[in-house]
């Protein structure tokens, strides 16, 4: 029994020597690396298969339920696409923290093969606590070592199918152009891969990677300059093994023509109009074909939008010192004015309030004035009480999506000039044109940041609250530290 109880405890002190040595050679990883398998339903490898590292989660703990976005503006660790090898194999450099010392334990990739379906797996590559863990923490870890007899958390291979294949036509006798582009939308969105859709013959898109099981469809006609026609969204069951055809009639977009409300002093200056329309009758939860477009104002406030499918119409605006009214919601975000979109187009009021202006004083540990530090905002909004993104950080046109797909940026969080400033050399930032629910604002310095006070779900965050009062120049103070004076950890 004695020898029993030894035995235990030796490999147990050598389980912890192992993990303690591990945890050294991983906290000195510049960066650490996942093996990332693809492999077909039989288990075959497949090789070049391309996956594209899209973004972060954290270790276990109150932040590991956030998705931090994956790019050279956030992390050092490039995220550029890697391709399989013959054995189904590649290497994924990826950061170790997903942001200042909270370490990642998930990695979120998309894989695209021109044969396959595609997929966007989540895969777990560091189960160890995170550094300053309590040893509770640690013992436990321990011990599931021991139970799974391994050390090593290795990444779940990942499996490809093969898909169902779609053939969709023009129904005959289309009085549509000939002089346009057949394209469609599916419910998972890979409609703009351009190896997800071939063209076997005019009027005819086809793929053989659609997912199997219920699947809402649209097809799309577009000319180079964005005139679109639409057909109904349909529901199709894609069978493996069949090929599937939809025959369908496509209807000209249709016009919503529009005005700021009376509110807004003319000229209007910097005004931006973005609409969202998504198919009625079905939840946006569920990500059915949804439609994007953004337009300016003129002058005199009116905008115009052409070319957009019937369905549940969304709008929001923002000009120089008025933005939209936040229409019904009850998530606390800002959401847009809804209407119904006909076949007969629509004309509409957009009703708006003045936004505010604020001054931020920024100053380092000792009182002093910094210059070139950036603060910004983030007001969001949420478009189907799903979807939120930032307020005007998403001009980007839907038809672009088909038409250029290789020329296009993110299609969210792109900069807006009016939700961040630089301070000037006495430590002064300007915003002239905030909507007033904005409540907190962030600095970025390479030498200094925010204290960090303890945010949403218990984890800390660097920013500030505010209160704004709209059509009032509004003041706040920041006073900054030293960058890694307190370094964010999970413990």
């Amino acid at each position: 029994m004695k020898r029993r109880t030894r035995l235990f405890l030796f490999c147990a002190a050598a389980i912890a020597i192992a993990f303690v040595l591990r945890s050294l050679f991983m906290s000195a990883a510049k960066p650490p690396v996942a093996l990332v398998h693809i492999v077909d339903s039989a288990g075959n490898p497949i090789s070049g298969a391309v996956i594209s590292p899209e973004a972060l989660r954290s270790k276990t703990g109150p932040y590991s339920s956030g998705w931090y976005v994956w790019s050279k503006r956030f992390v050092s660790v490039p995220n550029d696409p890697v391709a399989t090898d013959e054995t189904g194999r590649a290497n994924i450099p990826y950061p170790k923290h997903v942001f200042e010392r909270i370490e990642t334990g998930v990695i979120i990739l998309s894989v695209n093969h021109s044969n396959y379906v595609f997929e966007r797996p989540e895969l777990v590559v560091d189960t160890t606590p995170p550094s300053g863990a309590p040893w509770q923490v640690r013992i436990k870890y321990l011990l599931d070592i021991i139970q799974r007899k391994a050390l090593v958390a290795r990444t779940e291979t990942v499996v490809l199918k093969k898909g169902a294949i779609l053939k969709l036509f023009l129904q005959p006798g289309s009085n549509a152009p000939k002089d346009a582009t057949l394209f469609a939308q599916i419910s998972n969105g890979e409609e703009t891969d351009t190896n997800f859709w071939s063209r076997p013959e005019p009027g005819v898109v086809m793929t053989r990677r659609l997912s199997t099981g219920s699947q809402t469809i649209r097809a799309i006609l577009l000319r180079t300059n964005g005139e679109a026609w639409f057909s109904d969204v349909t529901n199709v069951t894609a069978v493996l093994g069949r090929t599937n055809d939809l025959g369908v009639s496509l209807n000209p977009g249709v016009t919503v023509r529009g005005n700021l409300d009376e509110t807004v002093p003319r000229p209007v200056k910097k005004g931006r109009v973005v609409a969202h329309v998504w198919p009625s009758g079905l939840l946006p939860k569920n990500s059915p074909p949804e439609w994007h477009a953004w337009t300016t104002n003129r002058e005199d406030g009116s905008f115009e939008f052409t070319s957009l499918p019937p369905g549940d119409l969304e709008l929001v605006a923002l000009c120089q010192g008025f933005v939209s009214i936040s229409g019904p919601g009850t998530r606390g975000f800002r959401y847009p004015q809804k209407h119904l979109l006909g076949t007969n187009g629509l004309t509409v009021t957009i009703d708006m309030e003045p936004t505010a202006r604020l001054e931020v004083l920024v100053t380092d540990d000792k009182g002093n004035p910094l210059k070139d530090a950036t603060v910004s905002t983030w007001p969001n909004v949420r478009y189907g009480d799903w979807a939120a993104r930032v307020l005007m950080g998403d001009l980007y046109n839907m038809s672009d999506r088909f038409l250029k797909p290789t020329k296009l940026e993110p299609l969210w969080h792109k900069p807006v000039p009016d939700l961040s400033a630089i301070t000037d050399k006495s430590g002064l930032a300007v915003f002239s044109n905030l909507p007033a629910d904005v409540k907190e604002f962030s600095v970025e310095h390479p030498m200094f940041e925010l204290p960090a006070i303890t945010g949403w779900g218990g984890g800390k965050q660097r920013w500030s609250a505010i209160t704004l009062t709209a059509g009032e120049t509004n003041h706040a103070a920041a006073r900054l530290e030293p960058r890694d004076h307190s370094p964010i950890t999970h413990y």
